[in-house]
């Protein structure tokens, strides 16, 4: 990592045409952006189980193992065979990171690269187009008996678990078809005037696309004061050395209404101290009503759009992040902070080595998810519900959900436009596009459940610890973490 910093964000190797020097070469412009999510408490400490997936890619994407994310689907986890759990030491999720390689206008011809990535702590779980994988804490199953299929076999994972992508003989600057794909996850990223990229097995898209999971601290610990109510910023730097400690620039906090409505507030920027203990900042933790404003909205992205180009992305490169992220970083309610990474962080935690040379610009969004005392109620509320009232609204609900179907394929063969609507609106549930209460009435005590966000998996098997009237919701729904395969 010392290597990179003395090259003042250049990569190790340069893009080079032939055999000349490189410092007579026109240098190639890299930039990659993505987000690194995080779910703290109260006490600013790690909620582990997120391995949620906001935004699911498309089929063709490889993986690391099948069924290690969650989808972010509504629909109860016993309605599905096979289907994920929580990993408990799942604490931070990498997020999109797509990689944009820039050629200088003296570049004509398709030239070729590699690009290594390895994640301190974590598992790079999705790429495309197709790298070759390297991963500690995982076991693949007999490919000669299951074929091709990595199943979700997955140990411990660790703060010393690694893991790697390679892409080797990539050609850059040609004109290859794209694979068809309509999801706005992939869609927007696409959105950016940049090289495309092939590999030798001829997959091409517009950039390097992957993403992980981690067992790693955000740089920034959020604890909450409860008798002022406010917010306390600390460090977490914990392995990463360097001789000066680095700053954030740019901090919002941001809450999010069920009804969309957004109240954001700027943060001054701070410098991360080798002190965990010290409280680098302090801001108010709720909004006055008159603070929340659906007009909002435009001035957050714009705030983010600005520092995004500040801190080094081409316009159409920010504006392709926020949009990619425009339902978990907008229109998800909830309490949330987002900062932009300090670059030594991520170079730690994240290195990158590209060659031949370029000149690189990472710019990573962090994204720590407060919890609320809106949740905290909701929980509770769970935990009071009657064991019989649960069990029987479980029924109810499953009765409900297959009655649907088998109401309207039982008594007269349906349309077969019926037919396609039907399966359409049931897939799109099943895959969290459309909400389970769109498709079929939802019980109290799971409404209850369902209003507590896109962490609830987590935050209900975190809760329970403390809280041990939630075990009989949890196993209800079958919602149990689950139990990493120890190594051999």
């Amino acid at each position: 990592m010392n290597a990179l910093n003395k090259a003042a964000g250049c990569v190790a190797v340069a893009l080079l045409l032939g055999c000349r020097r490189a410092d007579t070469e026109p240098k190639w412009a890299v930039h990659e952006w993505g987000t690194f999510t995080s779910l703290q408490n109260e006490a600013g400490e790690a909620i582990g189980g997120i391995n949620t997936d906001d935004e699911p890619v498309p089929e063709f994407v490889h993986r690391l193992a099948n069924y290690l994310l969650l989808l972010p689907t509504e629909v109860p986890t016993i309605f599905f065979q096979g289907a994920p759990s929580c990993h408990p030491d799942v604490t931070m999720r990498l997020e999109t990171p797509v990689i944009y390689f820039h050629p200088p206008a003296s570049v004509k011809n398709v030239v070729s690269a590699s690009v290594k990535v390895k994640f301190r702590g974590g598992w790079l779980t999705e790429f495309y187009p197709d790298a070759l994988p390297d991963a500690t804490g995982f076991k693949d199953y007999d490919a000669r008996k299951w074929g091709t299929n990595r199943l979700f076999q997955f140990g411990p994972l660790r703060a010393c678990t690694e893991s790697k992508l390679t892409w080797d003989n990539l050609k850059i600057g040609g004109d290859w078809p794209l694979t068809n794909a309509t999801a706005h996850v992939w869609t927007s990223p696409r959105a950016v005037q940049a090289a495309s990229v092939q590999t030798a097995s001829g997959e091409s898209e517009k950039f390097l696309f992957y993403r992980g999971v981690a067992h790693l601290n955000a740089p920034l610990k959020i604890s909450r004061d409860t008798n002022s109510d406010e917010l306390l910023f600390r460090s977490q730097l914990e392995d990463l050395a360097t001789d000066k400690p680095p700053a954030i620039r740019s901090l919002w906090l941001v809450d999010i209404q069920a009804d969309g409505k957004i109240a954001f507030r700027p943060l001054p920027s701070l410098t991360l101290d080798r002190n965990p203990k010290k409280i680098l900042a302090h801001t108010p933790a709720v909004f006055s009503p008159g603070d929340f404003n659906s007009g909002n909205l435009g001035q957050l992205k714009a705030a983010l759009q600005t520092a995004l180009v500040a801190d080094g992305l081409f316009a159409d490169e920010a504006q392709a992040l926020l949009n990619t992220w425009e339902l978990s970083y907008f229109k998800s309610t909830g309490l949330r902070v987002f900062f932009l990474v300090p670059r030594a962080w991520t170079d730690f935690y994240l290195p990158l080595d590209i060659s031949p040379l370029a000149d690189l610009s990472r710019v990573m969004v962090g994204r720590i998810e407060l919890v609320t005392p809106d949740q905290r109620d909701g929980l509770q509320k769970i935990a009071q519900y009657p064991a019989a009232q649960i069990r029987n609204e479980a029924g109810l609900l499953q009765t409900n959900f297959y009655g649907k179907i088998t109401f309207n394929f039982s008594n007269s063969r349906p349309s077969r436009e019926a037919e396609r609507r039907l399966s359409e609106e049931m897939a799109q549930v099943n895959a969290g596009q459309k909400s389970l209460a769109s498709f079929v009435s939802v019980p109290q005590s799971y409404q209850t459940y369902l209003d507590l966000g896109r962490f609830r998996n987590a935050l209900i098997l975190d809760e329970a610890r403390r809280r041990p009237a939630l075990t009989n919701f949890i196993s209800t729904y079958r919602l149990d973490a689950y139990k990493p395969a120890q190594a051999d």
